[in-house]
C-alpha cells in the first residue's frame, strides 16, 4: 500500500472512531462467568478491561480464516507493544467438539496464542455483540464504547490504522487509559517439550520400512523405522523460512508429506509453500510458495514465485502432485517438469457444492487418497467425503454433508449412507491398498468425533472402526481405543499408522487383530524451548512412552527418611539445564506421612525428605530430560508404586534408578 493510500485509511480511521467513540454505545459486558485460559485467574470486562483498548477477536479453532488472522494479531501485539492495548480472543465454537475447554486450549497451544482467550461455549458473549460471522474483529475504547468491527481475514492495514486512531483519540483525554497488567500466565508455559508436538500427516512406506512424521508443533519432518526408531530429522526444530541442510533449514507448521522417488514432498503450512527434502542428502528446498498467503483462484503459475494459501495435504496423482488448498477452498496441483502450479478444482467458495471441476465448490479441503481413477477429499468444513473423477472431471459427495451446499454445519456421529451427520471435521482420508477399486477399503480420520471411521467406496456406507466418540489415549482392541483429534493416515502393510495429533503420538493399528498400540518411539530428539521453566508438578502427565514399575514392597523405618532419584548418565550426557525434569511422590493410603513431595531434579542424584508414620502406599513420578554431547534432548518418564512396611532395623534410604 502507497502513503497516500494509507494516510487516507489513517484519516477514515480516525473519522470512524471519532464518530462511534461520540456515540457512545457501550460495549456489553462479558467474562466473569466464563473459562479463561492464558490467565491466571477469571477476568471480568467490567472490572479487567476498563482503561484499556481492546481488540476482541471471535474465533473457533477449526476456521482456516481464523488460523490466518493470527499472525495478524501477534504482528499488532508487537506494532503497540507498551501500549494500554491488548488482544482478547472469544473462541465461539462452531463444532461440538470444540465446546471443551480442554480442546481449545489445544488450540491456544497449536497455535501459539499468547493473549487472554474466554471461552464463549454457549455463543452468549456472541450474540450479546451480535456477531454473525468467524472471523470478527470488534475494537472496544478504555470506556467501554464500541470503536469499530470489521469481519473477515485481510484486516491488518485497517486493524492497525483503527488502533492508531483510538489511542491517539483517547490519549488526549487525562485517565482515560489504566496501565494495570492483565493477569497473564500462559498456558505455553506450563506446557511439556515432547518427542512429538501436535504431529499433522505421516507417510508410511512398507517397502523402503520408513515412517515419515510431520512435526508440526516442532516445526520439522522426522524419518522413523516402522518401529518408531529415529533415523533423520528434517529443519532444525525452529520456526522459520529457509532452506538448506537438513540441519540448518526451517520448517512453519509442516503438514501433508508425499514422496516422488528420491524426493519427500512436504506441505510448509503456515509458509503458505510446498518444500522438497532430498533423500539423500538430506537437504531442504522451496518449489512453490515464496511465503507470503496469496489469493490466485484461476490462474496458471510459476511455482516458485507463487503465493500458496495453506496447503494441508499432498497426493501423487500421475505425474503431478495435488494439493489440498485449504486456505483457498480448491485443489490445486503442482507439475515438477514444468516447475508451475494451478488450481485444478473448486471456484474458491466455501461451499459443498457438486459438478464440473471448475464449477464445484470445497470447504477447507483437508486430506487426499488416491483411488483408481478416483482421488477422494476430506472436505472438513463440511464434515463430507468428495470424490474428484479423472476421466469424467467431475465432483460428487459420497459420504456426509448436507443436501444443502451452503449449509456447513451438518455434522455428527452417524453411522449409514449418503448425505448425512456422518463425521465431524475430518481431516484425513487413506485407502487400503491404495490405489486397487476392486479390494479398495477407505479409512477416515473423522478428527472432531476422534475416531477412525470405514468408508465403503461403491456405496459411500460408513462405520465406526477404532476409536470411541470421546477424546483420550487407550490402547487396545479398535472399539474401546481412543484418539484425541486424529488429523493425519498413512498405510503400510496390515498397518494403518494414525497422526494422534492431540495425543502427540503416533498410533498403530493392526488391521487384522483389529487393535491399537501407541508406537514406541526410540531415540527422537526433544527440542527444547529457550525459556523453558517447570510446568508445576501437580500437572505431571503420564506419557505414552511412561515406564510403568511393577508395584514393590520395601522397608522403612519410622520417622525420616530419604527417597532418592538417580539418573544414571553415559559419558557427555547431563541433565538439560532449565527444562522441567521433576519428581512427585505421594501417599495413595495408610500412614506414610509424605502427602505430596514435588520439586525440580536438579542433579543427577535428588535426595527427598520422606516421613514414615507406619505402613502404606506411596506412588512416585519422574520426567528428566537427558541431553547429550551433540546437544540433542530425550525424555524419561516412570511411575513406580510402592508399598512401605515398617521395619526399625531397615535403612532410611530408599533409592529409585531412572534407567
Amino acid at each position: 500500500m502507497d502513503e497516500a493510500r494509507k494516510e487516507a485509511l489513517r484519516q477514515r480511521a480516525r473519522e470512524v472512531v471519532a464518530q462511534n467513540a461520540q456515540a457512545g454505545v457501550p460495549a456489553p459486558l462479558f467474562g466473569a462467568d466464563k473459562e479463561w485460559l492464558n490467565v491466571s485467574r477469571t477476568l471480568a470486562s467490567e472490572r479487567d478491561l476498563a482503561g484499556k483498548l481492546v481488540l476482541l477477536d471471535f474465533w473457533t479453532y477449526c476456521c482456516i480464516n481464523c488460523m490466518h488472522v493470527l499472525p495478524d494479531l501477534a504482528w499488532l501485539e508487537e506494532r503497540f507493544a507498551g501500549e494500554p492495548f491488548t488482544v482478547v480472543g472469544v473462541h465461539s465454537a462452531k463444532f461440538a467438539n470444540e465446546r471443551d475447554v480442554q480442546r481449545v486450549r489445544e488450540a491456544v497451544l497449536r497455535e501459539g496464542i499468547a493473549h487472554p482467550v474466554v471461552v464463549d461455549r454457549d455463543f452468549d458473549i456472541w450474540k450479546r455483540f451480535g456477531v454473525r460471522a468467524w472471523p470478527t474483529l470488534v475494537l472496544v475504547g478504555p470506556d467501554g464504547r464500541m470503536l469499530g468491527q470489521v469481519s473477515g481475514e485481510g484486516q491488518r492495514a485497517v486493524l492497525d490504522a483503527l488502533i492508531e486512531a483510538a489511542l491517539e483519540l483517547y490519549h488526549a483525554i487525562p485517565g482515560a487509559f489504566d496501565a494495570t497488567p492483565l493477569p497473564l500466565r500462559l498456558e505455553r508455559e506450563r506446557a511439556l517439550p515432547r518427542e512429538l508436538r501436535f504431529p499433522g500427516k505421516l507417510l508410511a512406506d512398507a517397502a523402503l520400512a520408513r515412517l515419515w512424521v510431520a512435526d508440526s508443533g516442532n516445526h520439522r519432518v522426522l524419518e522413523l523405522d516402522l518401529d518408531g526408531k529415529f533415523l533423520r530429522q528434517f529443519g532444525s526444530g525452529t520456526a522459520g523460512f529457509e532452506d538448506g541442510e537438513a540441519a540448518d533449514a526451517m520448517l512453519r507448521g509442516p503438514q501433508g508429506l508425499a514422496r516422488i522417488e528420491n524426493a519427500l514432498y512436504v506441505a510448509d503450512t503456515l509458509n503458505h509453500a510446498l518444500r522438497k527434502i532430498d533423500l539423500r542428502t538430506g537437504s531442504i528446498e522451496t518449489v512453490a510458495g515464496n511465503g507470503r498467503q496469496g489469493y490466485e483462484r484461476g490462474r496458471t503459475l510459476p511455482a516458485r514465485g507463487a503465493a500458496l494459501n495453506s496447503p494441508w495435504d499432498l497426493r501423487v496423482v500421475g505425474d503431478e502432485l495435488w494439493i489440498a488448498m485449504a486456505g483457498l477452498h480448491q485443489v490445486w496441483s503442482y507439475d515438477p517438469r514444468s516447475g508451475s502450479v494451478r488450481p485444478l478444482a473448486g471456484d474458491g467458495s466455501e461451499q459443498r457444492r457438486d459438478g464440473a471441476f471448475e464449477l464445484a465448490a470445497f470447504a477447507q479441503p483437508s486430506g487426499l487418497a488416491r483411488l483408481g481413477s478416483r482421488v477422494l477429499l476430506a472436505d472438513s468444513e463440511s464434515s463430507s467425503v468428495r470424490v474428484l473423477d479423472l476421466d469424467t472431471r467431475r465432483v460428487s459427495t459420497l459420504a456426509g454433508g448436507a443436501e444443502d451446499p451452503r449449509n456447513l454445519f451438518h455434522f455428527g456421529d452417524e453411522e449409514g449412507a449418503g448425505f448425512g451427520r456422518r463425521f465431524q471435521h475430518p481431516l484425513a482420508i487413506e485407502c487400503a491398498p491404495d490405489g486397487d477399486p476392486e479390494r479398495a477399503l477407505v479409512y477416515v480420520a473423522d478428527t472432531y468425533n476422534h475416531q477412525v471411521k470405514l468408508l465403503d467406496p461403491e456405496t459411500g456406507t460408513v462405520s465406526r472402526y477404532a476409536g470411541a466418540s470421546s477424546a483420550g489415549l487407550v490402547d487396545g482392541e479398535c472399539e474401546g481405543a481412543r484418539f484425541c483429534e486424529p488429523g493425519g493416515l498413512s498405510l503400510a502393510g496390515d498397518t494403518l499408522f494414525v497422526a494422534d495429533t492431540n495425543n502427540h503420538c503416533v498410533r498403530a493399528i493392526d488391521l487384522v487383530e483389529h487393535t491399537v498400540r501407541t508406537l514406541a518411539l526410540e531415540g527422537v530428539p526433544i527440542t527444547l524451548p529457550r525459556e523453558a521453566r517447570s510446568i508445576g508438578a501437580e500437572e505431571l502427565p503420564h506419557l505414552p512412552q511412561t515406564i510403568a514399575h511393577p508395584q514393590v514392597r520395601r522397608r522403612l523405618p519410622t520417622g525420616a527418611c530419604e527417597l532418592v532419584l538417580r539418573v544414571p548418565l553415559a559419558e557427555g550426557e547431563s541433565l538439560a539445564s532449565g527444562a522441567p525434569s521433576q519428581f512427585r511422590a505421594m501417599r495413595e493410603g495408610g500412614l506414610v506421612a509424605a502427602k505430596l513431595v514435588t520439586g525440580p531434579l536438579e542433579s543427577a542424584e535428588t535426595r527427598i525428605p520422606l516421613g514414615v508414620a507406619g505402613p502404606g502406599l506411596v506412588r512416585v513420578q519422574a520426567l528428566v530430560y537427558v541431553c547429550g554431547a551433540d546437544g540433542a534432548c530425550r525424555l524419561r518418564s516412570h511411575d513406580w508404586r510402592i508399598d512401605i512396611e515398617e521395619n526399625e532395623r531397615a535403612p532410611r534410604v530408599l533409592a529409585l534408578d531412572i534407567e
